[in-house]
This record gives structure tokens, sequence and C-alpha cells, in this order.
């Protein structure tokens, strides 16, 4: 059986036409149909040719050897030489034929299999996979470099938030001992009051209502206080055994700050 024959029945039983060989061969389909045809006679360099034939054999399910065996069969292999039958023959100016070291120049082919890169695409993988890891190998080392120049800084440079936090730390201190501080705040009457509140540093607030001439007491305050009294006239004060002068007459209020 011929080798186009086998090719157009084998895809018939598919049950695929021409074009959707071409779409899934990538071959064009007149280079399919010439195949089908028994015509080998396309004008492609033989090794383009076979590796054609030996792609549509191998979507076709068939035996690519025994294909690529017919075909070399068909264009007349001889002793490791190939001559094209159907390309007719070269000879001298006697007629007979003259094959040796002849060498017809091939045309470029139209299109370019997926089959020839092939052999050209397992080896790029490779080279970009080295590539990849090369590159990976060289920002892995980057950020290393960078992240140990860092940390070198950070520990060669004084670190002035710790001593921000030192500093901040000891006004805090500071502050909570003023604010903790007490001192013994003595209230005298020279006069009837009436009302007589004090407001300390603590927010502690205590009332005295009807005070009579010559009442005293000591209380213990926080940092400062504030007062409201109905009589400011009538009332003395002193902090820590020193006098204090109150200023004003009648209702009122006033402050004690250290």
């Amino acid at each position: 059986m011929a080798i186009g024959q086998k090719l157009e029945e084998a895809r018939n039983r598919k049950g695929i036409s021409i074009r959707e060989a071409e779409e899934s061969t990538k071959i064009r389909g007149d280079y399919l149909s010439a195949f089908e045809a028994n015509n080998f006679d396309i004008k492609l360099p033989e090794v383009y040719l076979r590796g054609f034939v030996r792609l549509y054999a191998r979507f076709l399910d068939l035996d690519q050897e025994s294909i690529v065996s017919d075909l070399s069969t068909e264009l007349g292999l001889f002793n490791g030489k190939s001559v094209k039958k159907s390309l007719g023959s070269i000879t001298n100016g006697e007629g007979v034929d003259n094959l040796e070291g002849v060498n017809p120049a091939p045309s470029s082919p139209t299109v370019t299999p997926k089959y020839l890169n092939a052999s050209l695409r397992k080896p790029m993988i490779y080279v970009l996979a080295a590539l990849s890891t090369i590159i990976l190998i060289i920002t892995s080392l980057i950020s290393y470099f960078s992240e140990t120049k860092n940390i070198k800084e950070r520990s060669a440079t004084p670190n002035s938030n710790i001593k921000e936090v030192n500093s901040k730390s000891a006004n805090a201190e500071k502050n909570n001992e003023v604010l903790n501080q007490s001192h013994v705040l003595k209230l005298v009457s020279v006069g009837p009051i009436e009302k007589l509140f004090i407001l300390d540093g603590s927010d502690s607030l205590q009332e005295f209502k009807n005070l009579n001439d010559g009442w005293e007491t000591e209380i213990t305050i926080k940092k400062s206080f504030r007062c409201y009294c109905t009589e400011l006239e009538n009332l003395r004060f002193a902090i820590n055994g020193n006098d204090k002068k109150v200023d004003g007459v009648g209702p009122g209020n006033f402050n004690w700050t250290p």
C-alpha cells in the first residue's frame, strides 16, 4: 500500500479533516494533501520532508519508522545516497546521470514545524533554569549583605531611641515624685465660715460647713490645692508650717502651687 493511501485511511479513521490535521500538527494543509496523494515533490529539503512525514504519521498513530522507511524507498535511497525520482535527474552532456558531488541548493521552508525545535527546547529549559537559579542566589546574597550592613550600622551607631526613652523615663519619675509630693495644709478660721471646699492635686475633695471663729484643722494634700470659701476674709492657712495670705473678701476661689 502506498504511503499516501496509508496516511489518508488513518486520517479518515480518526474522523478529522485536512484542516483539523493542519491545526493540530502545524503542517501546511497543501503539504498534507500532497502526502496523501503520494506526491512528495513539494520543493522541500529532504530533511524537512522526512520530518513532516514522521510528524504526520505520529499524529495519525501510525508506525513512524515504517512510514519513513517507505518514504526512503519512495525517494530512492540507495547505498546511503538519496535521489528524488520525482525531481528528475541531473545529467551530463552525454545524457548519463552525473550525481556524484552534486547537491541542489535547498529552498527556504515557509513553515518551521514544532518538532524541529524539540532538540533545542530541552537545552533551553536547562539554560533558563540555571539562569533563574543564579539570579536567585545573587538576589539572596545582596539581601543578606544588605541586612548584615544594616545590623552593623545599628550596632555601631549610638541608639538615640534608648537615650530618649531613658530621658522620658527619668522625666516621668521626676514628675511622679512631684505629683506624689505631700504637704501639710493647716486651715484656721478667724470668723464664721459657712462653706469651705478644698480640692488637692490628686482630685481629693474635702468639704467643711458652718465653721466658727477659732476653728482649725490639718490635712495632707498632694502637690497643690484649690479652695472655695464663702468668707475669704475669715480664712487663714499654712503649708508645712509657713503661713500664707488669703486675698479676697466674701465668696471666692484661690489656688496654691509650690
